[in-house]
Formats: C-alpha cells, structure tokens, sequence
C-alpha cells in the first residue's frame, strides 16, 4: 500500500506516508475513545462510523466489536471492545464490503441481488489476511 514503487521496501517518504497515515488513525481512535480506555466499545464504533457516513444498528455495531475482539485471545480487546488495530481493520472492513456493495448496487436503493457464489467471490475479495 506503502511501497508506491513496488520495490518491496519503503523509501524515507513512503515511511512518511505510512506514519502520517497510522498518526490520523490513532487520533481518530482517541477522538473516539470518549472513555479513554484504550479500547473502542460498541458505541463508540458506532459513533465512528456514524462520523464516516455509515448508518448501521447498534446490533451490526456489536456484532463487529465481537467479531473482531474475538480473534485476539491477549492483547487491549476484549469481548465488548476493541484495541487500536481491531478499531482500523474493521473500519477498513466496513469500507472495503462497501465499496464492493455498491459496484453492485448500480441504483443506490441500498439493495442488491446476486448469486451465492458471486456473493462469496465479492466478499474473498474484501478480505484482509
């Protein structure tokens, strides 16, 4: 993402690049960290995204706090919050499924119809390993 010259290594303003961008993640994260826990709840995620343009449930908010606290058994997260890096992969979860969600919904209705395995091909290509 960094390595704009794809050489496989970053020069000094690729690195550059690269600590500005986790700088503005991690005063996004404070900015909604209303607690100062350390960590991001449901609620403030949901503000976050709220921020972002997103209009979803608490019950989906939840839903990926748990998800992504899940995967880490150390560590800040817990089941009802994530630590700073949970917070910025499912931000960019949520905006990765939906930019792919919209290539499909070419109406804006927020509504779209395709097959399972054109549905599992859209999603694999969202996934961060």
């Amino acid at each position: 993402m960094f390595d704009r010259d794809r050489t496989g290594t970053i020069n000094i303003n690729e690195f550059s690049a690269l600590w500005k961008y986790i700088g503005d993640w991690k005063a996004c994260f404070e900015r909604f960290d209303h607690d100062r826990s350390g960590t991001i709840n449901t609620r403030e995620l949901g503000d976050a995204l709220t921020s972002f343009g997103y209009r979803l449930s608490p019950h989906f908010n939840q839903t990926l706090v748990k998800s992504f606290a899940a995967r880490r058994s150390t560590g800040t997260s817990t089941e009802d919050a994530i630590n700073f890096d949970d917070f910025i992969e499912a931000c960019v979860t949520v905006k990765n499924l939906t930019d792919t969600f919209r290539r499909y919904d070419t109406q804006g209705t927020g509504v779209v119809t395709f097959g399972f395995e054109q549905y599992l091909d859209s999603v694999v290509r969202t996934m961060i390993f």
